[in-house]
């Protein structure tokens, strides 16, 4: 007899009778799929699935794009594209799935629109057509740009029209339904599949399976309560999640786990901080941390992280409470905790946010002293893993300490950038649509071109707006400018941080960038301050 299913195989082939009772509609050219934000996951695990015969559960091909969504013609190209890369990395697969691999596809040229991705598609699925049912596109960009045009896409996508045997899927979430437009003007293509899914109640489904089968009684019921905990924090109240909580922590003291406990009080103050009752949060978070304490005495090997912790909880706490004082010194005990594990990543953070902290409460000296802290701690990071960490935002608040007003135009410049860069896009775009329904390569690679010179003559000009404004600066300033360069990347000039527009190496811009000397940044914590610096305006930064 085959084993029982559990909730996650349950929940994935639900997924499977959504997409075959949607699928099924003969009129049905794009399903948008719509989840609760903490199933996107789970949907993507099922796509995952799908691309591959042992685990499939439809008799469909599904094919994930993930390709950003710049401009139209480019997302056209860059789907094509993917689709014959993968179809040529895919043969193994595909050989699989009883296909021969003798599409001519890579060979045929199709214009870089919407309906020359789909006739490529549609190629493909007349030419393996007789083990498919439908090639199914899952359009889920990592990155799309703002504006209308990622919708215009689209609409041209379904005016195509979509061939009888491909669909198209987009994905959005329950609190995000980024597409629903299209559900409402195009009814009889468009069908929404909504699936309600929640991963807390998977978990919860989940850990009653696994107490059925013979776990201790203990542990399975704890299991079952701290699901039932996470759960309630995004359902119910704080007073129902401390009740629940309470049951949960008997039964951890009962089993000595410590470490359990300082779980179950961290997730009961992040359910007061949702309802801002800040003083039981407060509350929680430092019984967290005696039960830390507790977990250390007793060599607990993630004693140290969950110590940090508490103290990084408690420290939010008290600044949503509008206590900056009192948050910078709880922001300082956890970048000690963080120094002792040791974590230099949480030191950073520990450091910037205590400055940042007594900056808003108008103590500049002291906020300057925890940033050259963090800047200590930064050193001891490789720049690749330093890029990951708020390091530039605690150099961003040094700049703005030093001189807020020119911190403030080195950010002004990258929002000069950015709209330049739109505004080329949707010119780009304008012009794109004059070419016709097929236009051929070579107009819009020209097209291409122009745009990518617009883009880099607006780079160059951030650039040396950014390289006069902190050619200005005092030593101080632009030794902390010399530290990013040093720590992060020889370009860094401030935040947002703006790279090449076609990631190009210095070496092959098209001009040169120009970076001014400066002075190094090894004695940072030594170089004298200028006495009467601009008023610091964090605010924003944290």
């Amino acid at each position: 007899m085959p084993a029982a299913k559990n909730p996650v195989e349950k929940a994935v082939d639900n997924l499977c009778g959504r997409w075959l009772e949607a699928s099924a509609d003969p009129e049905l050219r794009l399903a948008i799929w719509r989840v609760p934000g903490n199933a996107l996951g789970l949907l993507a695990a099922f796509v995952e699935a799908q691309q591959h015969a042992g685990t499939a559960g439809t008799p469909d091909l599904f094919v994930k794009f993930d390709a950003p969504f710049e401009a139209g013609y480019r997302y056209s190209r860059a789907l094509k594209d993917a689709l014959l890369d993968g179809y040529l990395r895919s043969r193994d697969t595909l050989a699989e799935l009883g296909l021969k691999v003798d599409w001519d596809g890579p060979f045929e040229t199709r214009p870089d629109t919407a309906a020359g991705f789909l006739g490529l598609l549609d190629s493909f699925v007349r030419h393996h057509g007789e083990r498919l049912r439908h090639a199914v596109a899952v359009l889920w960009p990592e990155q799309v740009a703002t504006g209308t045009a990622p919708m215009a896409w689209m609409e041209q996508a379904l005016a195509a029209p979509v061939p009888e045997r491909i669909r198209l899927v987009l994905v959005d979430t329950v609190a995000q339904p980024t597409w629903q437009p299209l559900v409402e003007r195009h009814p009889q293509q468009v069908c929404l599949i909504e699936t309600p899914l929640d991963m807390f109640d998977l978990a919860r489904a989940t850990a009653a399976q696994s107490g059925a089968g013979g776990a201790p009684a203990g542990a399975a019921a704890y299991r079952q309560l701290l699901t039932d905990v996470m759960s309630l924090l995004d359902k119910r109240s704080a007073a129902d999640t401390a009740q629940r909580a309470e049951r949960a922590l008997a039964i951890a003291e009962r089993q000595q786990w410590p470490d359990q406990q300082v779980a179950l009080h961290m997730a009961v103050a992040g359910a007061h901080l949702k309802e801002k009752q800040y003083a039981d949060a407060i509350r929680r978070y430092r019984r967290a941390r005696e039960c830390a304490l507790v977990a250390r005495e007793r060599e607990h090997p993630a004693a140290g992280d969950l110590l940090m912790q508490g103290w990084f909880g408690e420290a939010g706490a008290l600044l949503a409470a509008q206590q900056p004082e009192h948050a910078a010194a709880a922001y300082a005990e956890a970048a000690q905790a963080a120094a002792a594990i040791p974590n230099p990543l949480f030191v950073i953070e520990g450091r910037r946010m205590a400055g940042y902290c007594l900056a808003r409460a108008h103590q500049r000296e002291a906020a300057l002293q925890h940033g050259l802290q963090g800047v200590a701690a930064a050193r001891d990071m490789a720049p690749a893993d330093l890029a990951l960490t708020t390091f530039p935002l605690l150099l961003q608040d040094l700049l703005h300490l030093q001189d807020a007003r020119r911190a403030t135009q080195l950010a002004k410049c990258a929002d000069d950038y950015r709209k330049a860069v739109a505004d080329a896009h949707a010119q780009a775009e304008r012009l794109a649509a004059k070419l016709g329904d097929a236009p051929n390569r070579e107009a819009t690679d020209a097209l291409d071109a122009e745009l990518m010179r617009h883009c880099e003559s607006a780079f160059t000009r951030l650039v040396k707006e950014r390289e006069q404004l902190i050619a200005g600066g005092d030593t101080f300033f632009r030794k902390v400018v010399s530290v990013g360069r040093e720590l992060l990347h020889p370009g860094w000039n401030g935040l947002p941080d703006v790279r090449h527009p076609q990631d190009k190496p210095v070496a092959e811009w098209s001009e040169p960038p120009g970076y001014l000397p400066l002075p190094g940044g090894d004695d940072l914590a030594q170089t004298p301050l200028d006495p009467a610096p601009a008023e610091p305006a964090l605010e924003k930064l944290a």
